[in-house]
């Protein structure tokens, strides 16, 4: 019943104010809601288990009596949220330079570039290591990371879609938010790496080699150049 009072209020803003681009973002963002009402049903502690796990410096205990444990199901509609809310908030970040359709190109694309290092980078340090922990503990990682920055990208790109006077303040609130968890997930990874015993010369290659260095030509390429 709450859900729908929300959903009805935002759908009255959407009609007094917002181009159809904020509309379609409201829309996404609202279903995005729906998403997380859905794995709040399956896990009625999902924000505490979300929020301890991603604080958690230790590794992830191999056992059905951890009570952070989130069901597979769960994982991946937190991970959808997290893509749909990513995309949005690179959307209305992207709007502040371009418009239109070459907005949408930047934030799919830098969409598809901050999830597919993430994905890929982890897993080709482990194939050239030949170390299967790096697999294991960065991909529980980066679980951890994505179901913490989907809810938080959620509630700005809500507020955001609906205080379009103030766009320049929630872009820089959005990227400062990125960079901070970005930064810490370097961190926590090379905490957990040092407690896998992990050699030091794979967790180099794994961070710099595979993570830092796109991330720089990512900036170099195509941020400096949107700007």
């Amino acid at each position: 019943m709450r859900l729908t009072t929300i959903i009805l209020e935002v759908s009255l803003q959407i009609t007094e104010r917002g181009t159809q681009s904020i509309k379609i973002v409201l829309g996404l963002s609202l279903f995005c809601v729906s998403i997380i009402a859905l794995s709040k049903f399956n896990n009625s502690d999902l924000f505490r288990n979300v929020t301890k796990s991603f604080f958690r410096f230790k590794l992830l205990e191999n056992n059905f009596n951890d009570e952070t444990r989130i069901s597979l199901w769960t994982s991946m509609l937190l991970n959808l949220n997290f893509i749909i809310s990513l995309t949005i908030c690179f959307f209305l970040a992207c709007t502040n330079f371009v418009s239109g359709n070459g907005a949408l190109f930047y934030a799919l694309g830098l969409s598809a570039y901050f999830i597919g290092v993430q994905q890929i980078s982890f897993r080709l340090a482990t194939y050239l290591s030949g170390d299967k922990m790096i697999s294991e503990a960065i991909g529980n990682l980066t679980k951890q990371i994505w179901h913490m920055l989907g809810l938080l990208f959620l509630i700005i790109s809500l507020i955001w879609a609906l205080n379009q006077q103030l766009s320049a303040n929630f872009m820089l609130l959005y990227f400062f938010s990125l960079f901070i968890i970005i930064v810490f997930r370097y961190v926590k990874g090379i905490f957990l790496c040092y407690k896998l015993g992990i050699k030091w010369y794979y967790l180099i290659l794994y961070l710099c080699t595979l993570e830092i260095t796109p991330t720089f030509l990512l900036y170099y390429f195509i941020i400096k150049d949107l700007a």
